[in-house]
């Protein structure tokens, strides 16, 4: 049986956990850990200044429920500890729900009930959060379309990164009167909704909500919502945008250009005669690349093992895309990560030279960079086939460079400092 943890932000008595939770016990283990009281538009807010008491409950189908008189994030995040201290027992699954009220769009940043499934997410266990657009049903119809959503959504869920929340929104309408299911993205800030506060009779203010603005696209999740569809949204927890980091990395240190190592994998290696100097040399360029805080992408190819661990130590402050085709442009990122960075100007290293290189660099050439290839820092199994290879991409327009060469280059434009550090690195 998997065990799936349930919380929410409507409190533990809350109609919709309940039902949720009789619903799940057919097929998992359950454990329920929810808010004392009322928490909607708490988010991710945690109690950090006071202490929490949990205390046992009776929920019917659950293995074991507590209530905590804390937030959402509270009773997931001392649930997982809780169980894996003292039961032995990580969660499958976190379920947030059924919560009452749309948390599409703007409001999932509100939101109690996706809170509780993001603080499963940012533990790396697969988590959805469950809401039914009405304020106060209780008819388990308008419930019953979401409970029999819940195998599909959770098999939808183990298909994705455990980073990633399915965000899950349902009309309070009767079952029978929902159209399908759809996968949208959730709405942008300005779309759909708005809260403000609005001024009473008695001169004070309360925050509410209202419908903003919908158009005929049908783009979010609001839109099919409004359709009288049930919206599957997947909201990452990541809290960095990689096309902005590329961008402000160029302008932090006045890079005029991007350095691709393609396929620096465990398997690259195995057939070429000079194996160990091409794996030193890639080691140097993503040091130094990595010092001097410039642009790096790594293309890693499905079928080649593990990025070479001299590279991967540098891997962190790199992007990284993945390819079936030997041509590095059919990588979906490859593109928004290279367009990302005002510069013309590319770097290109890694293997195999009269494979991968060859079919990569003339994407660049369209897009009208300078490419300049690492003849120190490429190498193939055919040493026929490299040297072909880098004559016909100098015949194309490429500069045919070497790793010392560019790299000095491009520590030219770097403080003294990072400078030295560099040539130490060239030396070493």
């Amino acid at each position: 049986m998997i065990k799936v943890l349930v919380t929410n932000d409507d409190g533990i008595d809350a109609h919709g956990l309940r039902i949720l939770v009789d619903a799940l016990s057919k097929h998992a283990d359950v454990y329920v850990v929810a808010p004392a009281d009322q928490q909607s538009g708490k988010s991710h807010s945690i109690t950090f200044m006071r202490e929490v008491s949990p205390q046992v409950r009776d929920v019917k189908g659950a293995v074991a429920a507590w209530v905590l008189d804390g937030t959402p994030a509270d009773c997931v995040m001392w649930a997982i500890d809780y169980l894996k201290d003292e039961e032995g027992i990580t969660p499958d699954f976190v379920i947030s729900g059924i919560n009452l009220g749309y948390n599409t769009g703007l409001a999932a940043y509100y939101s109690g009930t996706v809170a509780g499934a993001r603080e499963g997410a940012i533990n790396g266990i697969r988590s959805i959060a469950l809401s039914v657009g009405g304020q106060d049903s209780l008819n388990a119809e308008h419930f019953d379309y979401l409970i029999g959503l819940l195998p599909q959504l959770m098999d939808m869920s183990m298909q994705i990164d455990p980073g990633i929340i399915l965000s899950v929104n349902a009309p309070d309408i009767p079952s029978w009167e929902i159209k399908g299911v759809r996968v949208a993205e959730a709405a942008p800030r300005g779309y759909g909704i708005r809260f403000f506060f609005e001024k009473k009779k008695n001169g004070n203010y309360q925050m509410t909500g209202a419908v903003d603005y919908l158009d005929d696209n049908m783009r979010y999740d609001i839109d099919w919502c409004a359709e009288s569809y049930v919206a599957v949204s997947p909201i990452p927890t990541t809290l960095s945008d990689p096309v902005s980091l590329n961008r402000l990395k160029g302008l932090a240190v006045n890079a005029d250009c991007i350095t691709l190592i393609i396929d620096p994998q465990e398997k690259m290696p195995v057939r070429m005669k000079n194996a160990g100097g091409l794996i030193g040399n890639l080691d140097k360029l993503a040091h130094a690349v990595s010092r001097m805080g410039m642009p790096l992408i790594l293309a890693e190819s499905y079928d080649m093992g593990e990025i070479l661990p001299q590279v991967k130590q540098y891997a962190g402050e790199a992007e990284t895309v993945r390819h079936i085709h030997p041509d590095v442009w059919t990588a979906p990122d490859l593109e928004k990560y290279v367009s990302s960075v005002d510069c013309r100007k590319v770097l290109i290293a890694g293997a195999a030279t009269n494979v991968e290189l060859l079919q990569t660099v003339p994407g660049f050439l369209r897009r009208g960079y300078k490419v300049a290839v690492l003849e120190d820092c490429c190498d193939s199994a055919d040493r026929t086939g490299h040297e072909l290879s880098i004559k016909m991409m100098e015949d194309m327009g490429c500069s045919i460079s070497t790793l010392e060469t560019e790299v000095m280059k491009l520590a030219g434009s770097c403080s003294r400092q990072v400078l030295d550090a560099v040539k130490n690195i060239l030396l070493t």
